[in-house]
């Protein structure tokens, strides 16, 4: 099904992506892939006894050159932490540890939780005495890993969805394209290029849904556009008849055909908005598209969030989502040099694409490193200090510098479905 804008209409939009927000974490299909286990130190069991570290600052020397690393290596997200550590390894040059590779890096299995996130964030910061920490999060434990930076003065980056997670303290910085840039990102296209200014939204009840349901009502009335009607449905439901029928304003029934020719006996059913907005899984997304072709409800742009970019999104019924638009923070078929330049030496030590947790990775320990390579920076405080003057760092994941907040400030990539295949528009 095409989903085009009927043409002589003034508009104005916004729109979304991501991946991977509260809840609602976008896991690849394939299985984690085996790491060696050098490398990498298993939190202890803690006795019933023991006692909290005491909330001092290290007394050992600062290591200048190690990077201190709290991924779930195991548990839930393992597959994450994994496809996270590979990059990172790569960004810094220690892969192969034979080399002697000039950053050492320690990595702290968080499993995902809370109290482990704790645990390996004091064990880095005292213990290790990092010069800095990269942490990949969910929403839950982001919090605590960065009360655990504020307290022990160590820099950390978090790769992390959770928006205000960098109020806790100077020395927290964050390196993800947010829910709010995605969906600034998408409105923008959309009133720049699609010229959109009516929009509607279909959105599950749940945490993510009602979120970024909310935050692209706020930034398309920002913008000067006009949301219609926001429409919530249950998130485990698969018939939607009911919500079409409210999102056209009329009782949408299954078309009757007469004769041969179906397409000419078709009645298309009006809708008075320009572009509808589903923030849900890519499988959710494509059946609401193949009902709203089934009833016939057509003319109009769809637009999706990160949750959509999935290695699966093109295989069955993909042509129900034949040119719908999305955001996410990494296309590894971008045209941009730093892009493709990471994702053919990736490929070239680990035979597999790269996704958006190994580029946010990689650039996040490149951006340590070159920081690093000026030898002036002796203390965490300068380096803190100095991460906060980067301007315009290139990564495979686009441009960004981080603002006043310490929150990366990123290149989205706009993409769109287009004769089947995923394309960048923008």
């Amino acid at each position: 099904m095409k989903f085009y804008r009927p043409p002589g209409k003034i508009f104005i939009l916004m729109t979304v992506i991501f991946s991977l927000c509260f809840s609602k974490i976008a896991i690849a299909d394939e299985k984690p892939v085996q790491i060696p286990n050098a490398g990498i130190k298993s939190l202890p069991v803690k006795p019933p006894d023991a006692k909290p570290p005491l909330n001092t600052l290290p007394s050992g020397k600062l290591n200048r050159n190690t990077l201190g690393c709290v991924l779930p290596l195991s548990g839930q997200y393992a597959d994450w932490g994994n496809k996270a550590r590979d990059a990172i390894l790569l960004a810094t040059k220690a892969v192969d540890e034979k080399n002697n590779p000039l950053w050492k890096v320690i990595f702290e299995d968080s499993r995902g939780l809370p109290e482990d996130t704790r645990t390996a964030m004091a064990q880095l910061a005292n213990a290790e005495n990092v010069m800095a920490i990269i942490a990949v999060t969910g929403g839950a434990e982001a919090m605590d890993a960065a009360r655990e930076a504020d307290k022990w003065k160590v820099p950390l980056i978090l790769i992390t969805p959770k928006e205000g997670v960098t109020s806790t303290g100077e020395y927290v910085f964050q390196n993800f394209l947010t829910p709010r840039q995605q969906i600034k990102a998408l409105a923008k296209y959309a009133l720049d290029d699609l010229n959109c200014a009516i929009f509607s939204v279909l959105y599950p009840q749940d945490d993510y849904g009602e979120e970024m349901a909310k935050i692209f009502r706020e930034e398309v009335i920002r913008l000067g556009g006009k949301v219609g009607k926001a429409i919530p449905y249950d998130r485990n439901q698969t018939d939607f008849k009911e919500e079409i029928s409210k999102l056209t304003g009329v009782k949408v029934s299954a078309p009757q055909r007469k004769g041969t020719n179906q397409e000419e006996n078709k009645d298309t059913v009006s809708v008075d908005f320009e572009a509808l907005f589903i923030p849900d899984s890519y499988s959710r997304a494509k059946l609401i598209a193949s009902q709203l072709d089934f009833y016939n409800v057509k003319d109009f742009n769809l637009l999706g969030t990160s949750l959509w970019h999935s290695p699966n999104l093109l295989k069955n019924d993909a042509q129900y989502l034949e040119g719908a638009i999305f955001v996410d923070s990494f296309f590894a078929h971008s045209s941009y040099l730093e892009t493709s330049n990471f994702v053919e030496v990736y490929y070239k030590k680990y035979k597999r694409e790269p996704e958006n947790i190994e580029a946010l990775a990689y650039d996040t320990a490149a951006i340590i490193t070159g920081t690093l390579d000026n030898k002036e920076i002796k203390t965490r405080e300068q380096f803190a200090a100095a991460l906060n003057k980067v301007e315009n760092y290139n990564g495979s994941t686009g441009n960004f510098y981080f603002d006043s907040n310490r929150v990366a400030q990123k290149t989205a990539f706009i993409l769109r479905v287009e004769n089947g295949q995923l394309e960048q528009v923008k």
